[in-house]
């Protein structure tokens, strides 16, 4: 087992279990009891058409996009489609840059390994990352089978990470950082839930997020459009948790916030102006959302052009699968 007793050098951000076309086919298959050649044919369309397999599934069950309801909250806990569409989002070079900056930014923070809760981690890559980098991680998510796939990867690194499986069982003011990436602009009471995370940190401790607020379109169709007003929203969102605006890249992707303590002030301390600059340029999607979606799209295209070529080397045999 991997020693958390000292910090690593910085670990690929794409992370082993994603450079593995046939792992991640014949592990999907298990999990969800599809046919390999099912697999294959929604791994490549997932590559091609980054969303698909949630859209699909989606309309077929015929909920109702961008909002909630009881029918999406089961859809979550049921569904198959979120294996393709978060395996696929982890491979894009956005998010594995994403991971790359919030390892750098964790090193910052100390020489010393960190207590890190992983919150809503989906398959888990962004736990298992940390735990290479030789943090303490605790991993959650509300998907059975995306837990069943990050138990699968993370026996695979030999790591010692936790996993909860009710949140409840999470403690409170016990953890230094919490990461909640592509989260918040899910669930029905964001602001409750940026509560909730922040009970669980120390005093000081850092809440890392991301959440595009702003982006609705048909690849992510469980973004609620009752969330677009928290887009570039310090104040309701994150100050009135007790947060503090600490670090960031220019368009929160992602932001990082400290907990203060009880009573305490920080009005001598300034916030990154970038950062700041960058939540004002949010702001206006409350009010307008489309250019930021469209800018949102532009910039994901060379992501598909990426991932196209991430299965550009699968087996003659797995391509005539998907004819």
């Amino acid at each position: 087992m991997q020693s958390s007793s000292a910090l690593c050098d910085a670990p690929d951000p794409s992370v082993a279990p994603l450079r593995d076309n046939e792992f991640l086919v014949d592990l999907i298959a298990d999990i969800s009891g599809s046919s390999r050649d099912e697999v294959i044919r929604r791994f490549v369309l997932e590559h091609e058409d980054l969303g698909a397999n949630v859209r699909e599934a989606m309309n077929r069950e015929g909920i109702k996009p961008f909002v909630w309801s009881s029918e999406l909250e089961a859809f979550y806990a049921s569904t198959d489609a979120f294996l393709y569409e978060t395996l696929v989002w982890n491979r894009t070079a956005t998010k594995i840059d994403m991971r790359r900056w919030i390892g750098s930014h964790l090193q910052s923070i100390s020489d010393a390994p960190q207590r890190v809760l992983t919150y809503g981690d989906g398959l888990g890559l962004d736990a298992y990352y940390l735990a290479e980098a030789g943090h303490e991680v605790t991993y959650f998510d509300v998907s059975n089978q995306c837990a069943q796939f990050a138990r699968r990867i993370f026996d695979q690194g030999d790591f010692e990470i936790e996993m909860v499986s009710d949140s409840s069982e999470v403690p409170a003011d016990s953890f230094d950082v919490v990461v909640c990436l592509d989260v918040l602009e899910h669930v029905p009471d964001p602001v409750a839930l940026v509560a909730w995370l922040t009970q669980r940190l120390r005093s000081k401790g850092r809440l890392v997020v991301h959440a595009p607020f702003y982006f609705f379109h048909p690849c992510v169709m469980t973004h609620l459009k009752c969330n677009q007003r928290f887009s570039g929203d310090l104040r309701r969102l994150y100050k009135s948790a007790g947060l503090r605006l600490v670090d960031g890249r220019f368009l929160w992707n992602p932001i990082v916030l400290e907990k203060q303590d009880s009573g305490s002030t920080s009005a001598n301390q300034r916030s990154p102006a970038h950062v700041m600059l960058g939540g004002v340029m949010l702001s206006i999607a409350r009010i307008w959302a489309l250019p930021h979606s469209m800018i949102a799209r532009a910039l994901s295209r060379s992501d598909r052009r990426q991932l196209k070529r991430l299965i550009e080397g699968m087996s003659l045999a797995e391509c005539n699968a998907i004819d």
